[in-house]
């Protein structure tokens, strides 16, 4: 079955919401530049997740001992590092027990030249879209770019999945893809997931893996 993470949750109510749904991942964005930053205390919501729900801080160039302190504070299973983190970085966490995913923007296929330094130090990478900024970009990239990869670590896609895509996300073939990173095209304008659209999309990736 295909890995479903949640990203970007911020709210309390919205991350107990969608945690009643048949995922396997959240997000929790502490990147002071996002929109979808952690503001204020979600521990308490972060506490009550489901146990099969792996719990994924996402940072972008932060210190190690930030990314430490957070760790600590919220009991991440994953640091998920979106920024410019070297293979040094990500072989830091690793040797320190922590699972690590590296975030990597594939627009073309020499950019997929750059993964390969990362490959012993992490546990999944995310293939994103490019954008200016550190941020998703709402919009997906041309995934026959993904035919060459020739790393064996799993991935997650990412960029831009939504309702009215996600089926051709499901054709593509290639064991080391292990699912899907959800975000924008969930959301309702105040940023928080809407539940119709997350039940939906769960529904379509379940009911297409019973095929």
């Amino acid at each position: 079955m295909k890995k479903i993470k949640i990203c970007g949750m911020f709210d309390p109510k919205n991350i107990d919401t969608i945690s009643q749904e048949d995922i396997d991942l959240m997000g929790f964005i502490f990147y002071p530049k996002s929109k979808r930053y952690v503001r204020e205390d979600i521990n308490k919501a972060v506490d009550n997740l489901p146990h099969h729900i792996k719990k994924v801080g996402v940072f972008v160039n932060a210190t190690r001992e930030e990314v430490i302190k957070l760790i600590t504070q919220y009991h991440l299973d994953y640091v998920q590092l979106h920024g410019d983190e070297s293979p040094e970085d990500c072989a830091y966490y690793k040797e320190k027990g922590i699972k690590v995913i590296k975030a990597f923007s594939i627009g073309q296929v020499t950019d997929l030249e750059k993964v390969a330094p990362y490959s012993n130090y992490c546990d999944l990478f995310i293939f994103d879209t490019p954008t200016s900024d550190y941020g998703g970009s709402g919009l997906s990239f041309d995934w026959d770019v993904l035919k060459h990869y020739r790393q064996d670590t799993p991935y997650l896609l990412s960029g831009g999945l939504g309702l009215h895509n996600i089926e051709s996300a499901l054709l593509l073939r290639d064991d080391r893809l292990i699912g899907f990173d959800l975000n924008s095209k969930l959301e309702n304008d105040q940023h928080h997931k809407d539940i119709t659209l997350v039940r939906e999309l769960v529904k379509n990736i379940r009911e297409y893996e019973r095929i």
